[in-house]
């Protein structure tokens, strides 16, 4: 992972973690999403200084053993994904707070936004605990690493991805936010598409035919359709 990468990892990251925080804390009274922001600024910042800090993990690279062979260069999809995902995450409740409603605010779409973000959440979590010690936020593939094909990935390839999605999703609905809807299909969902290519075409030149009769057989995020 390239040093600009790993600087905002470790030091705008946690800044921008307890802005978040403070955003969940303006909307805690009218929008249940609120818990979902100000709990995961606090445990990105807590989390941070006990993997970090203190216990010394790159926990942005895979923990499996091995010499990297494949990787991507310039972390050009973590940039897109990361300005996505910060474009849903702030300006959703930022437009809550500040502006006037465009899209309707209710229980209903306060609590079915919550209700998608679970899932993701959910998805994203199975998703982890699949690759076990693969999981890097940086795209690279480590002699000996195993094709994982279990869990979530038994049925779509992306599946971490797909929970981001549904993080999103649930952000801009429950929040009524109409940029931050239009930030996902904008901005994430193209950057998501951009990482899995690159994925994809570093997994077919380690694994070969492994991989390519595992792509003919899933698909990439929703089962059965793409």
């Amino acid at each position: 992972m390239s040093r600009s990468a790993k600087f905002f990892i470790i030091i705008i990251a946690p800044l921008l973690a307890m802005l978040l925080a403070l955003l969940g804390v303006d909307t805690l009274p009218t929008n249940p999403l609120g818990w979902f922001l100000l709990l995961v600024g606090v445990a990105y910042t807590a989390g941070l200084i006990v993997v970090y800090a203190i216990r010394k993990e790159r926990f942005w690279e895979a923990a499996s053993t091995g010499a990297t062979t494949q990787e991507e260069h310039g972390d050009r999809s973590f940039w897109l994904i990361t300005l996505g995902m910060m474009a849903v995450f702030y300006l959703s409740p930022v437009e809550y707070i500040y502006l006037a409603p465009i899209l309707p605010r209710n229980d209903w779409l306060a609590f079915g936004g919550a209700a998608l973000v679970a899932v993701g959440i959910a998805l994203f979590v199975w998703a982890r605990r699949a690759l076990g010690q693969n999981y890097s936020g940086h795209v690279s593939i480590k002699a000996g690493q195993a094709l994982v094909q279990n869990g979530p990935y038994h049925f779509i390839r992306h599946p971490a991805y797909a929970g981001y999605l549904c993080m999103a999703l649930g952000i801009g609905l429950g929040y009524s936010s109409l940029v931050g809807l239009a930030s996902t299909l904008v901005l994430l969902l193209p950057s998501l598409i951009y990482r899995m290519r690159v994925e994809e075409m570093l997994l077919r030149m380690h694994f070969g035919e492994v991989y390519r009769h595992y792509a003919d057989a899933t698909k990439r995020l929703i089962p059965g359709i793409w």
